[in-house]
This record gives structure tokens, sequence and C-alpha cells, in this order.
């Protein structure tokens, strides 16, 4: 197995070790444990236990921005249908039984920032960065396209209003997630909360309607995509 494979099966033990005792819980010796591999040979990978967060949260977080970018090219959808797919994805994914791709607990958890060194929190920093940057396409290229038309007073004030949804660069409020992490408003709930502060804007023809059933296929389709890559 080459080194790249092996370390990406190690994450994903870590990941289900993380998933049934908690981020600060988890036993980094556990991994060897469960890869049957020794300790030794463990730290041929990663340093330790800050090290395994760490390259997690890189890798969620590249797969979630690779998602973001595929929404934004996928021309199937509208403006205003790509703005709500890139806020209701990775609130889908975390609603799945088994959380695959971990973006409950490492995208949009800060508690990440205490297991990492100053330099790891300088490349934390520069992937946020990448992700909000992505998150804004969504909104001001329908301005630039002349799908949508707002100032950008009023886009910021809907931006902060649906912020929460907003995965990968923050944390989902404790209102909407139960005890186990999961998200415990129903998705179409969610759905037609973001449609009511989305209607505050003027979207021009062909981008005012949108098909939550449409949407719903689009995430499954991204979601098998991010599943592929990992």
């Amino acid at each position: 197995m080459m080194r790249q494979d092996r370390e990406a099966k190690l994450l994903d033990i870590a990941r289900e070790l993380i998933l049934e005792d908690g981020m600060v819980s988890f036993k980094f010796t556990d991994i060897a444990k469960r890869a049957e591999i020794s300790r030794a040979t463990l730290y041929k990978y990663f340093s330790g236990k800050e090290d395994v967060l760490v390259s997690l949260f890189v890798h969620d977080a590249g797969n979630t921005r690779q998602m973001l970018v595929d929404i934004l090219n996928y021309e199937q959808l509208n403006d205003r249908e790509k703005l709500l797919t890139a806020m209701l994805a990775p609130v889908s994914i975390s609603s799945s039984t088994k959380n695959t791709l971990g973006i409950a607990f490492l995208s949009a958890n800060p508690g990440i920032y205490s297991f990492a060194g100053e330099k790891q929190q300088q490349q934390l920093e520069q992937i946020l960065e990448q992700l909000r940057v992505i998150h804004t396409q969504f909104w001001m290229m329908p301005v630039k396209n002349g799908s949508l038309i707002a100032e950008k007073e009023q886009i910021t004030q809907v931006m902060a209003a649906v912020y929460p949804y907003q995965r990968g660069c923050v944390l989902i409020p404790q209102s909407i997630m139960n005890i186990g992490g999961q998200i415990r408003r129903p998705l179409y709930d969610v759905y037609e909360n973001l449609i009511k502060y989305t209607d505050n804007l003027q979207w021009q023809s062909g981008h005012i309607d949108t098909d939550y059933e449409k949407i719903l296929k689009a995430i499954g389709k991204f979601e098998r995509n991010c599943m592929i890559a990992s």
C-alpha cells in the first residue's frame, strides 16, 4: 500500500474513533490498535493526536471546498438554487447517521485550534479564508451575472441572518443540534427558512423559483463525489 493510501486509511480510522469517543477523548494509540500496526509505524505517519486532527480538518475542508466549487459550476441549477444548495449540502451531510465526511465536528468546530501549533493555526486560517471566499461567491456572482439585484448592504444583512448554515467556517447553532452532534431541524425546514431570507432579495426571472427535489438530487450527487474523493 502506498504511503498516501495508508495515511488516508489511518485518517478514516481516526474519524471512526472520534465519532465514537469524541474529538477530545479519543486516544491516538487506538488508531494503531484498530489498524493493527505498531505504534512505531503510526508515528511514521503522524507526530501525535494534534497532527491527526489538523490533518483531518485539512482533508475535510478540502472536500468541502471542492464540493462548493462543483456546486458553483453546476449548470442545472439557477443562481438561487446554487446558493441554497451550498448551504443545505453540508447540513444534509451532517444529518446522516454516520456523518461520513465528518464535517459536523471538524470543518465547523473551532475547537480544532486548541490542538494546533502556531504554524498549523496559520494553515487553518488560510483554509477557512478560502472557504469564506467561495461562500461569498455564491452571493456576489448572481449580482455580477445580473440575476440578483440588491445593494451590498442588503446582501450583507441576509448573509448575516443565514450565516450559521454556511458550514466550513462557523459552528452550527446549538438550537438545531441534538446531543449526538447531528442536525435536529428537518432539512426541509432549513430550506424554507433560507427561502424566507433570500426572498428579501430581488431575483431576476429564471432565478426566482427553486425546486427542492432538484436541489436534493444535486446534494446527493455532490455528496457521492466527495465520498469518492475521500
